[in-house]
C-alpha cells in the first residue's frame, strides 16, 4: 500500500556520458554507488547513457557531439561526465573544445569544485606517514571563462 511518503518518491533523470579512458571505466562503477544511494535513501534514478563526447564517437562521425546534443540532455537533472581526451587519437583542442568546454559554457558551468581528501588506499602512494581525512584538505578549483568576460574565477583588481 503507498503512503504519502513514498507514493511522490523523488525521482532523478541523469544523463551519463562516459566519455574516454578511465570514464569508460569509472562511470559504470560510480553508476553503481549512484544506483546503492538512491536505494538506501529512497529516490530512484532514471539513467540514459550517451555515447558522444567521446573519441570514438568523433572518429566515427568526424565530431565530438551530434548537432543535437544539447536538446538531447538539457533537460535531465544531471550530467555524469566521465572523461575527454586521448590525444594520441584526437587532439586536445579537438577533444575539450568538442565536449567539456560546450557543457560548461551552454549549461554555465564555470567552476569545478572539488575537495581531494586522503584514505588508507592512497598510504602506498607517497601520501603515507599522513592521517587519513585528518591533515590532508585541499580544496582544487578550475575554470573555463564565461563567455561574458565576467568568470568568476579571473582575478578582480
Amino acid at each position: 500500500m503507498a503512503t504519502p511518503e513514498n507514493s511522490q518518491q523523488r525521482r532523478y533523470r541523469i544523463a551519463v556520458i562516459p566519455g574516454d579512458g578511465i570514464g569508460k571505466e569509472v562511470v559504470p562503477e560510480g553508476v553503481r554507488v549512484l544506483e546503492q544511494a538512491a536505494k538506501r535513501h529512497g529516490f530512484s534514478l532514471q539513467l540514459d547513457w550517451f555515447d558522444f563526447a567521446s573519441c570514438d564517437y568523433y572518429e566515427k562521425h568526424g565530431r565530438m557531439m551530434p548537432e543535437d546534443w544539447k536538446p538531447q540532455i538539457e533537460s535531465h537533472d544531471a550530467i555524469y561526465f566521465g572523461a575527454v581526451g586521448m590525444p594520441e587519437r584526437v587532439p586536445d583542442h579537438i577533444s575539450l573544445w568538442g565536449s567539456l568546454i560546450l557543457f560548461r559554457r551552454e549549461f554555465d558551468q564555470y567552476a569545478n569544485l572539488r575537495s581531494p581528501t586522503a584514505s588508507r588506499a592512497t598510504s602506498t602512494s607517497g601520501w603515507s606517514g599522513r592521517t587519513p581525512r585528518a591533515s590532508i584538505r585541499m580544496p582544487v578549483a578550475g575554470c573555463s571563462p564565461a563567455p561574458t568576460g565576467n568568470s568568476p574565477c579571473r582575478r578582480r583588481s
